[in-house]
């Protein structure tokens, strides 16, 4: 039982480490080639990553929570494969066919993260469960060091082009260990809306979107911001990313090896860090301000989306976990289809520094939400 445990939490790890590290170079890099390789806009950057989640959002809503835990899992095979020939295929694109790489990344990818989120879920003892879903997250969290890192040392050497070739190696992990992650063995999986446990759905989504909201910003305009605003180099400007995803790994670390039990007061902290990095974000007295409000942003981008698969866990019997991942990944990405078009477009006419400052609002109204109605329920604290 130990060792099955161990070489579970091993897989989750590599593969979560394989899948996180090419899918953060894509969305990241994908808005910097186009606008400096291709030539894109802002406004036509901002569409370009919202029809990617698109396609995210209905592999993820629709197609996923309705296949069968078999052929689910064939398709969490199949497309971890397209990730590496999609990466050949951004290699070779041009100002047209980005496009439909990108809808194809996007829809790859809604099969892939919310069947590795439930495969770490799949134990019945809460506190084993709870930890392996620590050691997902703290996953997440040490790809986006390594990618970042690897790829603001590339960028010394090579164009933004390349970076889709080099980051090859990195995606091979992840179909190699495709084969050997659990999927539930549920005879009859819950997958209607109407089945699923809405109070366990709901306060995640309302908690991850306290976050979210910023980071969709952050991921598609950050280093794109230093540039135009600093007038950095395109290595500093991507490197702002490395203590961003430092602090959050750290924090990580920290609730795998302190989990926490009451999430209330995380939450909170998380939320009053957000606003507080997001002010410092749009008004920084220089560049290197910059870099301090993107390690203060790293706190709560490191708490909070394990509070919410915590929140799930907790929430959610096994029958109705794929759906309810399913779902809860779903609505994250409806943030990134809705908010970055908007902003690439409004940028032009009101600038980086008032956007970004109007993003403390919806941190707001999303941690008021989640307070007033959830904080009462079983789930929030053990």
């Amino acid at each position: 039982m130990k060792n099955n445990i161990v070489l579970l939490a091993l897989f989750i790890a590599i593969a979560t480490v394989s899948m996180r590290a090419v899918n953060n170079m894509i969305v990241t890099t994908v808005p910097l080639f186009g606008k400096y390789i291709l030539g894109f806009s802002n406004g036509e950057i901002g569409i370009l990553t919202s029809l990617s989640f698109i396609f995210t959002f209905i592999s993820t809503s629709i197609i996923n929570p309705r296949l069968r835990s078999n052929v689910r899992k064939l398709s969490f095979i199949s497309a971890s494969f397209l990730i590496i020939l999609l990466l050949i295929l951004f290699f070779y694109s041009n100002f047209i066919t980005i496009w439909f790489f990108s809808v194809l990344g996007g829809f790859s990818y809604g099969l892939i993260t919310p069947n590795i989120i439930t495969s770490a879920s799949l134990i019945d003892e809460r506190k084993l469960a709870e930890r392996i879903l620590a050691i997902y997250s703290l996953s997440l969290s040490l790809s986006l060091i390594l990618g970042p890192s690897l790829e603001t040392f590339l960028l010394d050497y090579f164009n933004y082009r390349y970076i889709f070739i080099l980051f090859i190696p990195i995606a091979f992990p992840l179909f190699i260990i495709s084969f050997k992650l659990k999927f539930p063995n549920e005879k009859r999986e819950k997958f209607s809306f109407k089945e699923i446990n809405k109070k366990a759905l709901f306060a995640s989504v309302l908690n991850v979107t306290i976050y979210n909201i910023p980071f969709s910003i952050i991921t598609v305009f950050a280093a794109i911001y230093s540039i135009d605003v600093y007038h950095v180099s395109s290595t500093l400007a991507y490197s702002i990313y490395i203590p961003f995803f430092t602090i959050s790994f750290l924090t990580r670390l920290f609730m795998a090896i302190r989990p926490f039990r009451d999430l209330r007061t995380p939450i909170t902290i998380s939320a009053i860090l957000t606003a507080s990095g997001v002010m410092l974000l749009a008004y920084p007295l220089n560049f290197f301000a910059v870099i301090i409000a993107m390690a203060v942003l790293g706190i709560p981008h490191g708490a909070i989306f394990p509070m919410s698969t915590i929140i799930i866990s907790r929430g959610t019997d096994v029958s109705e976990r794929n759906a309810v991942n399913s779902y809860f990944v779903a609505f994250g990405n409806i943030i990134v289809i809705i908010v970055p078009p908007i902003f690439g477009f409004l940028v032009q006419y009101l600038g980086y520094r008032i956007l970004i400052a109007s993003l403390v609002l919806p941190v707001l109204l999303f941690f008021s939400l989640i307070y007033r109605k959830y904080f009462k329920e079983s789930f929030m604290k053990i």
